[in-house]
């Protein structure tokens, strides 16, 4: 996307503290309630739905349960909730040097990314600074990466997002955790470069206080841009690379990222296989030229509403 277009969105949509509480399996309550709108929707029509399969999770079958005549509103699935939800901190930051360095980036073409922060909020922030007593130069991130600035807040993960809004298309780049495997290394190698702590007030940290976020990070990034894509940018067309396609577009050549993030946790999210890319990313030359040194070349797509 062009830096200018970057500029804007994050004018307009950053300012203001945004929280959000995620628990294990939200995502599949958001999802519905996206799905139905505003209207109800009976439950049989649910299940011939490309989201038949999120019915199985708990949470939903909860809210199934308040809707005794099978027929099932937002607001039911609205009034599911966990009694200790995990709170963030979202915040919106940009990636990418125009033409410059593109492909070192990571990026799939020349121009600009839109990248959305899940941060820790300030119960975490508190148990991790009284056990951990982090220094003014090290965080549990990796350098270079787009998280939030040292004594600001600690970024948990992140996404980078290309989008169009004249084809109205947003493509997943990138979702990545610096935070956890880096905890789980300073942990395992004993290594004290992030502050001023004991080997068992580290692995309190890691075992106690991290651990439920370790569970969920990457269902609650991936919830969480799918809910900033459709009501902060207004765009219903949201794709997601795949694991082959977009290491290729991308040129990552040597370290990959877990397979997984791009193979198990779409398909978690109902995403839909296709072979169709973003419109915009398919009118670049360099683009159609890389896609031929892949076999069978493919995305994700997240079904739309009713």
């Amino acid at each position: 996307m062009e830096l200018q277009q970057l500029k804007e969105i994050i004018a307009c949509l950053s300012g203001e503290r945004n929280v959000f509480y995620y628990f294990r399996d939200r995502y599949a309550l958001m999802l519905l309630k996206d799905y139905i709108g505003d209207a109800s929707m009976p439950i049989n029509q649910l299940r011939q739905s490309p989201y038949a399969k999120l019915l199985n999770k708990a949470m939903v079958k909860r809210a199934l349960g308040l809707a005794g005549n099978g027929i099932i509103n937002a607001e039911q699935l609205e009034m599911i909730w966990d009694e200790k939800p995990l709170a963030f901190v979202t915040s919106l930051s940009q990636w990418g040097e125009g033409a410059k360095d593109w492909r070192w980036n990571q990026m799939s073409r020349k121009g600009y990314h839109l990248v959305l922060q899940l941060n820790m909020a300030t119960d975490h922030t508190e148990q991790f600074e009284k056990l951990v007593k982090p220094d003014d130069l090290h965080t549990f991130n990796m350098c270079g990466h787009p998280t939030m600035d040292e004594g600001q807040r600690e970024t948990l993960a992140w996404v980078r997002l290309d989008l169009d809004f004249e084809t109205n298309e947003v493509l997943i780049e990138e979702i990545q955790c610096d935070w956890v495997g880096e905890v789980r290394e300073a942990v395992r190698d004993g290594d004290e470069w992030y502050g001023d702590y004991s080997e068992e007030e580290l692995q309190t940290y890691a075992n106690v206080i991290l651990a439920p976020y370790a569970k969920v990070w990457e269902e609650a990034m991936l919830a969480a841009t799918i809910d900033f894509i459709r009501h902060d940018l207004g765009i219903d067309t949201i794709y997601y690379h795949s694991f082959e396609t977009g290491a290729v577009l991308k040129n990552i050549t040597y370290t990959k990222p877990p397979r997984s993030l791009y193979t198990k946790l779409p398909s978690r999210f109902a995403f839909q296989k296709t072979e169709q890319g973003p419109e915009f990313l398919m009118r670049d030359k360099y683009v159609c030229k890389r896609l031929k040194k892949v076999k069978q070349p493919h995305w994700f797509t997240l079904p739309k509403a009713a």
